[in-house]
């Protein structure tokens, strides 16, 4: 019966410290313009969490949140940038008749090839201690070379975002769960990466 007790405590202490960064992570959101940097944080927290068994929610949040700030603003505008063209591109190549079937291929591999480097961009940025453009660099180095888990962890993005719209009530425990699975994901990853070199 102790050992039921247990596991039932310790079940619960996941699914409140998963609904915990969820809720910071959605009210350091709500400026919109601190979404990259308080997904670095949610990241940060799921990474001491797998790491180093660390439960800590909040302080561990604030300390990444600081420690990325300016670096995830910078590639949260670049990516801003870059998504706002890919859209125009989409907009205006929908309107050159049957030119748009040739075009069409090369603007869905841009757009396959930003999303598999944003899953990494994340995990990447509180993982390693790199530049801004180390970051992209090797977020798009890893997405390429590591296709599997690639597609992976691009499913999983995809079913936070479904799951969302499926069940908005979701939104307070789906991207923290996301956030955890894509980490585990992208730190085999950086295992397998180590372990070459």
């Amino acid at each position: 019966m102790n050992v039921m007790n247990g596991k039932f405590t310790r079940v619960l202490e996941l699914l409140s410290n998963f609904f915990l960064l969820n809720l910071i992570w959605l009210l350091m959101c709500l400026p919109i313009v601190t979404i990259f940097p308080a997904t670095a944080a949610m990241f940060g927290v799921v990474r001491q969490w797998i790491l180093h068994d660390d439960t800590a929610v909040f302080t561990v949040f604030m300390k990444y949140f600081k420690e990325n700030f300016k670096q995830s603003m910078v590639i949260g505008i670049l990516w801003g940038f870059f998504a706002f063209i890919l859209y125009m591109n989409f907009t205006l190549m929908l309107q050159l008749g049957a030119m748009k079937f040739i075009l069409l291929p090369f603007v869905v591999l841009f757009s396959v090839l930003m999303v598999f480097t944003t899953v990494y961009i994340f995990p990447v940025m509180v993982h390693y201690k790199l530049k801004v453009f180390g970051v992209i660099r090797n977020s798009f180095l890893l997405s390429m070379s590591f296709l599997p888990s690639s597609l992976l962890a691009t499913l999983v993005l995809v079913g936070m975002f479904v799951l969302f719209l499926w069940q908005p009530f979701t939104v307070f425990i789906s991207f923290s769960v996301g956030g955890y699975l894509i980490f585990t994901l992208c730190n085999k990853v950086f295992t397998r990466k180590e372990n070459y070199n």
